[in-house]
């Protein structure tokens, strides 16, 4: 595929609260016979903020190319839905393997491979910003030195491992369970992966009838729920005061809408969220709840 012939990833955007069901993503191939071929779902692709879903089948993997480099100028944080990711830098060798449940988060200018680990396929939900809408993404990418040789091992390790784990200076860097920072707002609980200026990403959790308290940022909000009933409640939304998801929906949320969210499941709705771009005080999270 060359460049002439690719087709940049679409690019939907929304001006109200939306609700985004797995049909309402937008399917598109990245890639080309030199980096490999990923199939990326495209939930958002705003100026602001950047979600897909990619996937890849049982050994599936993908590289860099001239046409697709991978080295990016933005905050990714990779959160692994089904099956085990394997993230490697192939200009250092550095490698990192993530389960479901498990994120790899890196910023600007990391080069990044992956592959399908074990016998099983994975599917990744991508936060990405500053986003490709702005030029930090593939234009970006192909303005940089081309990466011509590739690690597979990281030499720092040899001779030296696991006396020298703690002044390794990481790149990729895995989110696992204890790896997440924990706070609360009234009945809403957020575990933060990744807390920059450019992206906050965290995973919440309401426990079953309770309602957390209004919020209002400045940045733009996707939401996935990953199991429970969640209503989001968007009191100045012209067409709809509320959405309501199942799990497995998607919303978006487009900068500064009022919102607050009420467990309407038998049991806890829990979802990541995705805001770009990031929390950096304490009056970007809003209002704070009683």
């Amino acid at each position: 595929m060359s460049a002439e012939s690719r087709r940049p990833t679409p690019r939907p955007v929304f001006d109200r609260p939306t609700v985004v069901g797995a049909s309402d993503r937008v399917r598109h191939i990245w890639g080309d016979p030199d980096a490999g071929y990923v199939l990326d779902r495209v939930y958002l692709s705003s100026e602001r903020l950047h979600v897909l879903e990619f996937s890849m089948s049982p050994g599936g993997r993908f590289g860099h190319s001239r046409d697709n480099p991978t080295i990016f100028a933005a905050d990714e944080l990779l959160y692994v839905l089904d099956g085990v990711l394997l993230l490697s830098d192939p200009s250092t060798g550095e490698a990192q393997r993530a389960a479901a449940g498990e994120a790899v988060f890196f910023r600007r200018d990391t080069w990044h491979h992956g592959r399908a680990a074990g016998d099983e396929g994975v599917r990744v939900l991508e936060f990405f910003s500053p986003t490709p809408a702005t030029g930090a993404s593939s234009a970006y990418g192909r303005t940089q030195p081309y990466l011509e040789h590739t690690s597979t091992v990281d030499r720092r390790l040899l001779g030296s491992w696991p006396m020298a784990s703690g002044q390794i200076e990481h790149r990729l860097m895995p989110v696992r369970e204890h790896d997440l920072a924990w706070a609360t707002r009234g009945a809403l609980e957020l575990a933060f992966l990744a807390a920059t200026e450019h992206l906050t990403v965290m995973r919440c959790h309401l426990r079953a009838g309770a309602a957390s308290g209004d919020e209002q940022h400045p940045g733009e909000e996707f939401v996935l729920l990953l199991s429970g009933r969640l209503a989001i409640m968007t009191p100045s939304a012209e067409d709809a005061n509320c959405l309501y998801l199942e799990a497995g929906d998607a919303a978006v949320l487009p900068p500064g809408t009022p919102h607050s969210y009420l467990s309407t499941g038998d049991a806890q709705a829990t979802w990541l969220c995705g805001i770009g771009p990031g929390w950096v005080n304490i009056d970007d999270i809003g209002p704070h709840p009683g």
